[in-house]
């Protein structure tokens, strides 16, 4: 299972992910589903800038993570 949603986290608000202030990351995908996904996911796309962009999470049949890349 694919799903697209886009992205705009500041760096700021990732430190609240990584000192444990938050446990998930939240986002709506293009689909309309509401998925929940763990920070520890997001941290090779994390710029001085935060995390910005469209991604494709991928899931397998037991709603377990594959794959999250980048998209633009």
């Amino acid at each position: 299972m694919d799903y697209v949603f886009d992205l705009a986290i500041g760096w700021q608000q990732m430190q609240r992910y990584y000192q444990g202030q938050a446990q998930v990351v939240i986002v709506r995908c293009l689909q309309g589903r509401v998925i929940h996904l763990h920070p520890r996911y997001l941290r090779p796309f994390l710029s001085a800038r935060g995390i910005h962009g469209r991604f494709q999470l991928t899931l397998d049949n037991e709603g377990q993570f594959l794959n999250l890349q980048r998209l633009a």
